[in-house]
């Protein structure tokens, strides 16, 4: 299998957190062409459970919410890419809840975070997902080959021309450089010579021969610079990052499947029922149309996104 084949298997389960609310603080302003993104997650259960970071999670309660949410609706979304017939479809599914470790027992020979693993769990209100692959028993080795796709640079990518030109996740291709602590069955990491920046935290790292998902990337080795100047001191990421092995996604899984939190609601859908009752919006011929709420100049205002928004057709 070429990289190519085994990227086509995982890349329609990579969803991008972004914002659900947007503040704006100018009602004649335009919107984002694409909200912010906060980080990356990938697909696990059919059921809405999607695997990202602990640390992106964590920023979902940074997130400015308009004074008039309810604590139960949470401000960010998972936004689904599907190709179709008609073209790209971006597709919202609603935050249900979260799952993060709360509690991490150690081995006599661990060599990780106290904290324990950068992993998390983040449920939607969905059904029917595509599920990626999950490979926890293959020992893992140096210099095996290895692909990620995520959202490195967030929305700067998607739009760096200055408008939208990219609705895809961005592949990336490297080794597996190191088994920390050393070579084992169960590793506490990997690092890959594959450069991680803002927004791919939460990407799923695969083999490129099989598209089993070995690992969820979580984090990047920086260096430090000094500009000529001013001398000011800046920190620079480097092509070295870090992978929770796919044996801690597993375990965790496991963990959670019988919590009763994590049943879905009985009005949830498919995507396909979510397309047949909603009515897509094409975006570059309409621009982006959003929701305004009320705007009060001393709390943040916000807009929301359609529930299917829509590219048109690439040529």
């Amino acid at each position: 299998m070429t990289i190519a084949s085994a990227y086509k298997t995982i890349k329609g389960s990579v969803v991008a957190f972004t914002l659900k609310y947007v503040p704006v603080f100018d009602e004649k302003a335009s919107p984002p062409a694409f909200p912010p993104i906060l980080g990356t997650g990938f697909v696990v259960r059919e059921d809405g459970v999607i695997a990202t970071n602990a640390h992106v999670v964590r920023a979902f309660n940074k997130v400015p919410r308009p004074p008039d949410t309810p604590p139960e609706d949470w401000p960010v979304t998972a936004l689904l890419f599907k190709l179709t017939e008609q073209g790209m479809l971006q597709i919202p599914l609603q935050v249900l809840g979260v799952g993060v470790i709360k509690q991490f027992t150690t081995g006599p020979a661990y060599y990780g975070p106290k904290e324990g693993p950068d992993i998390a769990f983040v449920h939607v209100k969905a059904r029917g997902l595509p599920v990626v692959t999950i490979d926890p028993q293959t020992v893992i080795e140096e210099g095996v080959e290895v692909g990620t796709a995520g959202f490195p640079m967030g929305t700067d990518a998607l739009t760096a021309p200055g408008w939208l030109h990219q609705l895809t996740p961005t592949l990336q291709r490297g080794i597996v450089s190191a088994v920390l602590p050393f070579a084992c069955s169960t590793p506490h990491a990997y690092s890959v010579n594959i450069m991680a920046q803002g927004g791919a935290s939460g990407s799923p790292v695969f083999l490129t021969d099989s598209g089993a998902v070995i690992g969820v990337l979580y984090g990047g080795l920086h260096d430090i610079e000094v500009s000529l100047k001013q001398k000011d001191v800046y920190r620079v990421p480097t092509n070295i990052s870090y992978v929770v092995p796919a044996h801690y996604v597993e375990r965790s899984l496991q963990e959670i499947g019988s919590l009763p939190g994590m049943k879905l609601p009985t009005d949830t859908m498919s995507i396909d029922e979510m397309l047949a009752n909603s009515k897509p919006v094409n975006l570059l011929e309409k621009g982006p149309e959003w929701q305004i709420k009320k705007v009060d100049p001393k709390a943040e205002a916000a807009r929301v996104s359609n529930v299917v928004r829509f590219e048109s057709k690439c040529d």
